[in-house]
């Protein structure tokens, strides 16, 4: 059996460790989170009877998430997106709601088979004077892998304008977030382009749904919507850094926000802290998104250009294969091209419908400490310009927040929700996708981090 050993001499046994996940299923932290129980459940059970070493990728995506047999986890990111907010959840149950628990359950970084610990080695110090709970710390904060990949969960974003002290966030990681997006293009395609190969293959649903996107002499534009945000910086405090007030692009933090800042980031007293405005941001859900939608494009040889909205206008997107990340309250091309749509967005609240009025139809929720356990995606489809000889297509990936936005992409790059989404058509008499609707994802979230998503409704255009 595949014991996992503590500090002392004995194994934690299997009765200890159905204890520790039984503690973990009956818990409030994991209340709502039925995916990621199904997950923990099974790979500890795998893990109790032996079989540990045997987990997959394509095992859990199948026994434990309900994917068909012919899931293929290059296709579906939902297994490596699931044990990343499992790691998450699982250090915020023992953080907040059983500190004390006797055996906790760690899933290492790289592998699937979960790991019983007794609490009593935790803060046992090892032989660089560090204790292993500092060092269990430092590697869930690791939340930034070292090589970045379209199949990234979401991170938490520093999402402005709620309104709610609770989300009042400063935009700390806009560079990060910029370099590893650029990183993340750079090794998808120069490896592609370093390979010499040829079109590789992609399941027939995704050339279906995408359309003149994923044709091969495509050119397609993938274009990221830039929020005005605000970035903290600090100097020392005194005539020099008074005088940092006197730039125009600079502003002094208000007081509420200056004592939000420094319970999380405490800073030496002899520092002034200051904002500065920036259209450089992206918030992480749309970054996601744009990669999950860029490793789709890369499978059918496509490699598309990726700019900014920032430095993009509308009418450069005309008579050209779109693809936008955003919603209508920071970017005025989502804001052109669903204007005339039944469905839209109505940002850090929920879907609504503009026929006959303003109507709320799907309303994001929050739970007792103000972060989004449930959000809703809005995919738009919209042919643009089209002409007989050389078809055009936008598709358009929102959300209540971008985490709404990154679920919308997944369900559009995944072939099992297309053939679902085909089938649901089908089932009202289309024997193919049409040219323009719209379909609307379901997701659940820890804050702004993606558990899972499905299915909600969709709705036709007219031409």
């Amino acid at each position: 059996m595949n014991e996992a050993f503590t500090g002392k001499s004995e194994v934690v046994t299997s009765e200890q460790k159905q204890a520790a996940l039984d503690a973990v299923l009956r818990s409030s932290t994991f209340a709502r989170s039925d995916q990621l129980k199904s997950f923990l459940k099974y790979v500890c059970e795998m893990e109790i009877a032996g079989h540990g070493r045997e987990l997959t990728e394509y095992l859990i995506g199948v026994e434990a998430l309900g994917r068909p047999s012919q899931y293929s986890p290059g296709d579906d990111s939902a297994v490596r997106n699931r044990a990343f907010a499992l790691r998450k959840k699982l250090q915020e149950f023992y953080e907040r709601e059983m500190p004390d628990a006797p055996i906790r359950i760690e899933l290492h970084k790289g592998s699937y088979c979960p790991h019983f610990v007794e609490s009593a080695t935790l803060d046992k110090p090892n032989g660089n004077g560090a204790s292993v709970s500092q060092e269990s710390s430092r590697a869930y904060g690791q939340l930034v892998p070292a090589m970045p990949s379209p199949d990234l969960p979401a991170l938490r974003e520093a999402e402005i304008g709620d309104g709610k002290k609770g989300s009042l966030r400063s935009f700390m990681a806009g560079v990060i977030v910029t370099a590893l997006f650029a990183v993340a293009i750079y090794l998808l395609i120069g490896a592609r382009r370093g390979s010499g190969s040829t079109r590789p293959g992609i399941a027939p649903i995704l050339a279906e749904a995408w359309g003149p996107i994923l044709d091969p002499h495509a050119e397609v534009l993938i274009c990221v919507a830039n929020p005005p945000s605000f970035s903290v910086h600090s100097a020392p405090a005194g005539p020099a850094s008074a005088s940092l007030f006197n730039d125009p692009g600079k502003r002094p933090m208000p007081k509420e926000l200056l004592d939000w800042h420094r319970q999380r980031y405490p800073a030496p007293d002899d520092r002034s802290h200051f904002l500065t405005i920036t259209t450089n941001a992206t918030y992480w859900g749309d970054s996601i998104g744009a990669m999950t939608a860029l490793k789709t494009l890369i499978s059918a040889g496509v490699v598309p250009q990726m700019f900014p909205e920032k430095v993009v206008t509308v009418p450069t997107l005309r008579r050209r294969n779109i693809v936008l990340f955003g919603a209508p309250e920071y970017s005025p091309a989502v804001t052109h091209f669903i204007e005339k749509c039944p469905l839209t967005v109505k940002y850090l609240d929920s879907i609504i419908s503009r026929v006959p009025t303003q109507t709320t139809l799907y309303s994001g929720s929050r739970n007792a400490q103000n972060r989004w356990t449930h959000v809703y995606g809005l995919i738009t489809v919209l042919p643009n310009d089209n002409s007989t000889e050389h078809p055009r297509r936008t598709v358009i990936f929102s959300g209540i927040n971008s985490a709404g936005a990154q679920a919308a992409a997944e369900f559009f790059s995944s072939p099992e929700n297309l053939n679902e989404l085909r089938r649901r058509l089908n089932g009202e008499g289309h024997n193919q996708f049409p040219p323009a609707y719209q379909v609307v994802v379901s997701a659940e979230t820890d804050d702004n981090i993606l558990l899972n998503f499905k299915y909600e409704t969709h709705r036709l255009l007219s031409n």
